[in-house]
C-alpha cells in the first residue's frame, strides 16, 4: 500500500525559492546535503497541506539539473511512504514503471531506504521505507 508522503519541487537554490513557501505559511526544515543523491534538501510543512520537498542539484550531471534545464523550477516527483519496499518496487514495475535508482539509504529520510521508479504515464515516483 503506498501513502502519500511528499511532492519533490526542483529548484537551483533552495535559499531563493524557500521565501514563497515561508510566506504561504509552510514552516521549514533545516536544508540537509545529501552526497549520495548530489541534492541540497529542504522539507516544509504546514497543516492540512502536502509535505514539500525542495530539491537541489549539487552538480550538472544530477538529474535534478538535467530537469532544471529543460523545465525550470518544477513539480519533480511524488513520493509514497511504503511498508515494504522491495515489494512495492516489484508491483509497479508490473505496472511497466522502470526502476531508476535505489534502492539506497536517504540521510534525509533517516537513512530509510528510498527508490525512484518512472513511468511515462505517471512520471518519476520515488518510494521511501516506512519507519520500523
Amino acid at each position: 500500500m503506498l501513502t502519500f508522503h511528499h511532492i519533490g519541487i526542483a529548484c537551483r537554490d533552495i535559499e531563493k525559492t524557500k521565501p514563497f513557501y515561508l510566506m504561504m505559511g509552510y514552516t521549514a526544515s533545516p536544508v540537509i546535503e545529501d552526497p549520495l543523491q548530489h541534492v541540497r534538501i529542504c522539507f516544509l510543512d504546514k497543516g492540512g497541506a502536502p509535505r514539500l520537498e525542495l530539491l537541489e542539484p549539487l552538480d550538472e550531471q544530477n538529474p535534478v539539473a538535467r530537469t532544471l534545464a529543460t523545465a525550470g523550477v518544477t513539480p519533480y516527483h511524488m513520493c509514497y511512504e511504503v511498508q515494504d519496499i522491495e515489494a512495492a518496487i516489484a508491483s509497479l514495475r508490473e505496472q511497466r514503471f522502470l526502476l531508476v535508482n535505489g534502492p539506497v539509504p536517504a540521510c534525509a529520510m533517516d537513512n530509510r531506504r528510498i527508490a525512484f521508479l518512472f513511468q511515462k504515464n505517471t512520471g518519476l515516483v520515488e518510494l521511501v521505507e516506512a519507519q520500523p
